[in-house]
C-alpha cells in the first residue's frame, strides 16, 4: 500500500502509534498493482488478454487441458522499486484452469512463469485460446505489513486494528513481493522460509478468475531464485 497512507493510519490510530517502531520494523517493500481500463500496451503490464510471446512461443498445457494466462509484468515500469526484483525484462504467468475443477490451486504447476530480458522482437500471441479483455496494470511501489495473526507470534497489540487497512482510499489489493493476504486461511501460506510471496491477486470476474470462493491467489518463489530472476519453479495458495 501506499507507504504516505499507512504512515498516517498508524499515526492517527491511539492504539497502534504506540508501536509505530515496531510496526516499521516489520514492514517490508511491495509493489502495487492498480488495473484499469485504459489501453493495455502491448509491451506494458496488464492482466487478462493475450500475453506478449517470442515467435516459437508454445502454449503451456497441463494433463487436463490448457493453462490460461494470468498476466504480464514489465519490470522496465517499476521506478526504483524493490532491490529483490529485476530491472528489466518481462514476466508473463499462466494458471492452470480446467472446467471440471480437478486441477488444485495448491497443486505443484498450478501457476507457471516466463520471464524473458529481451522483448524487442515479441509479439502478441494471435493463435486461438480463451481470451478476456486486457486490463492495464501501473505499478507503484509501496510497503506491507503482515494484518493476520497467523503470519507473526509476537503481536503488541490487538492485530484486529490492521484490519481497517483495506478500507482505505489508495489501498490496493493486488501487489507484489510483500506479505501474503488472506481472507479464510488459518496459517502462514508461505511454503518455508526460504520462500517469501511473489504476486498476491484478488479473484475477479471480469477475468473468470474466482480463488477459493472469490479469495485471493498468493504466488511464492525461493528467495534464490528471484535473487537470479528464475520464475521457473513457483508454489501457489489460496483463501
Amino acid at each position: 500500500m501506499n507507504p504516505e497512507i499507512l504512515e498516517n493510519f498508524i499515526n492517527t490510530d491511539e492504539e497502534l502509534f504506540p508501536h509505530k517502531g515496531y510496526l516499521g520494523s516489520i514492514t517490508k517493500p511491495s509493489v502495487d498493482i492498480s488495473l484499469s481500463n485504459d489501453k493495455a500496451e502491448d509491451f506494458g503490464s496488464r492482466f487478462g488478454g493475450t500475453p506478449l510471446v517470442p515467435k516459437d512461443f508454445v502454449w503451456p498445457t497441463h494433463p487436463q487441458g490448457e493453462y490460461r494466462f494470468l498476466g504480464q509484468i514489465n519490470f522496465s515500469e517499476i521506478s526504483n522499486g524493490p532491490e529483490q526484483l529485476p530491472k528489466s525484462g518481462l514476466l508473463s504467468l499462466f494458471y492452470a484452469y480446467d472446467e471440471d475443477g480437478e486441477m488444485f490451486w495448491g497443486d505443484d504447476g498450478y501457476v507457471v512463469g516466463y520471464f524473458y530480458k529481451n522483448i524487442s522482437d515479441f509479439r502478441l500471441y494471435n493463435k486461438k485460446t480463451y481470451v478476456c479483455k486486457a486490463k492495464k496494470a501501473t505499478l507503484s511501489n509501496g510497503v506491507e505489513i503482515p494484518r493476520h495473526q497467523d503470519l507473526r507470534n509476537d503481536w503488541p497489540f490487538d492485530t484486529d486494528a490492521l484490519y481497517d487497512l483495506p478500507g482505505l482510499e489508495g489501498y490496493c489489493e493486488d501487489y507484489m513481493l510483500g506479505y501474503p493476504s488472506f481472507y479464510t486461511l488459518a496459517y502462514d501460506p508461505t511454503p518455508s522460509d526460504e520462500w517469501v510471496s511473489l504476486l498476491t491477486l484478488n479473484s475477479y470476474d471480469e477475468f473468470g478468475w474466482c480463488w477459493h470462493d472469490g479469495d485471493k491467489l498468493m504466488i511464492f518463489i525461493e528467495k534464490e531464485k528471484l535473487k537470479n530472476a528464475d520464475f521457473s519453479s513457483l508454489k501457489t495458495d489460496a483463501g
